[in-house]
């Protein structure tokens, strides 16, 4: 038998009491479960009667067992019949009453919180602007030349100097040992490109290819090596080869080699226009980004520990994951940074917060607009992508599983929820 003892704003409290009769039904069913596990003298293993095993291992020795199965029986029928209420985590769990008489707990659980929204039509918005100029496409331009830039081998004269290529052979010490990871040959090194620590590169202007030389440097207090952190090393270096970069003239002939255009003109033009394209997406986000955010402001929601503490799951999750692709692991992070798990979720905690703010405050708007996805329009975003592989609209349809039909249909929920706002609102 449960009763709701409590029901605030985000919290429900329930109490469940089993009386002798039924309690002992679950203990019978722990003895079952487990008395193959007890040896009793004068007994065949697992045939030691449920009172000899009491007595010799105490009263209480299936109780834990026993609660658990209670716990799970009792609680889902709880869940069963309550199932308008929006619970967001496990409960806890706290023990009023144990023994022969029956067994009487209490189950906090804690609930969705109630959003109450602010204005979120009629507002007016402070638009967000950036124009395309004549740099970016410059920019742009001469990151095409280092592309195509050209390294052509420096005479025997030539002395290094900044912005040159340079290949080394190097072997750094640290109070006159060699030390792990500080050597290596024919490496190629661009001077001027602060790739090496201190002032490592510059001290290679002005040598010539076969000159040997001692680099004098000192390891940065930060470096993520301990055993090297603010020491002085030495590097002993030579220099095997000197090649100096040639950009491409900026020219009708470099616009040809490198574009399907014949002018430059032309492949600035091009290069203007999708510049522009990318900035008006870019511009048209930040947009509604503020919209969105202006939204979330003006509502009130008492955000439980429980939700953020899960979008911190999440945060680390794929933190861990973009580490992966650098080849890194999470604890090797922690250990180069001088950190652990828990300053990381703290320095996530009030992105997460504001994350799960966001959610439910967005949730709450779509509820209460009734904005949802109809199937014709799931239907005409699937062959649309179907389209794209050469797939019709079943055959898409076959290859896709329930999450990633959730997913589609949030994202165009979403598309639906932000079209509303901005028809309901001004951004200028």
């Amino acid at each position: 038998m449960y009763e709701i003892v409590k029901n605030e704003k985000n919290e429900v409290e329930i109490k469940i009491t089993l009386d002798a009769e039924k309690w002992d039904t679950y203990i019978e069913k722990a003895y079952q479960a487990n008395k193959g596990k007890f040896a009793i003298q004068g007994f065949r293993k697992g045939a030691a009667p449920r009172k000899i095993i009491e007595k010799n291992y105490g009263e209480g020795v299936f109780y834990d067992e026993a609660l658990d199965l209670a716990f799970a029986d009792e609680y889902g029928a709880f869940l069963d019949v309550n199932k308008e209420l929006q619970i967001i985590d496990q409960p806890s769990v706290s023990i009023e009453k144990l023994g022969k008489e029956g067994l009487v707990f209490t189950a906090k659980v804690p609930l969705l919180p109630e959003v109450k929204l602010g204005d979120y039509k009629g507002l007016t918005v402070e638009a967000y602007k950036e124009e395309l100029n004549e740099e970016k496409v410059e920019k742009q331009l001469n990151q095409e030349r280092e592309r195509l830039a050209r390294y052509v081998e420096a005479g025997e004269d030539a002395t290094a100097k900044l912005g040159d290529f340079s290949t080394i052979d190097f072997t750094g010490f640290v109070n006159g040992k060699e030390f792990e990871g500080g050597k290596a040959e024919n490496y190629r090194l661009e001077l001027g490109s602060h790739s090496f620590i201190d002032n490592f590169e510059d001290q290679i202007v002005g040598m010539k290819v076969g000159d040997k030389k001692d680099i004098n440097v000192n390891f940065p207090e930060d470096y993520p090596a301990e055993e090297l952190k603010g020491k002085p090393a030495v590097f002993k270096i030579k220099l095997n080869k000197l090649e100096n970069k040639e950009l491409p003239e900026l020219n009708d002939e470099f616009a040809s080699n490198c574009s399907e255009f014949e002018t430059l003109e032309e492949y600035k033009a091009d290069i203007r226009k999708h510049m522009q394209e990318s900035l008006d997406e870019r511009v048209k986000r930040e947009n509604e980004n503020r919209l969105l955010d202006k939204c979330v402001d003006n509502a009130t929601i008492d955000i439980p520990d429980a939700l953020v503490e899960r979008q911190l799951d999440m945060f680390i999750r794929d933190f861990e994951t973009r580490l992966s692709y650098q080849g890194l692991k999470l604890d090797d992070y922690l250990k180069y940074t001088n950190s652990d798990v828990k300053a990381l979720r703290d320095s996530y905690r009030n992105q997460a917060a504001k994350a799960v703010k966001t959610r439910l405050v967005l949730e709450e708007i779509i509820k209460k607009e009734k904005l949802d996805v109809t199937e014709e329009e799931l239907n005409e975003k699937l062959e649309e992508t179907a389209k794209k592989y050469n797939k019709t609209l079943e055959e898409h349809k076959k290859s896709l599983n329930d999450n990633n039909i959730a997913y589609i249909k949030n994202e165009l929920l979403m598309d639906k929820l932000v079209d509303f706002l901005t028809k309901n609102n001004t951004i200028a």
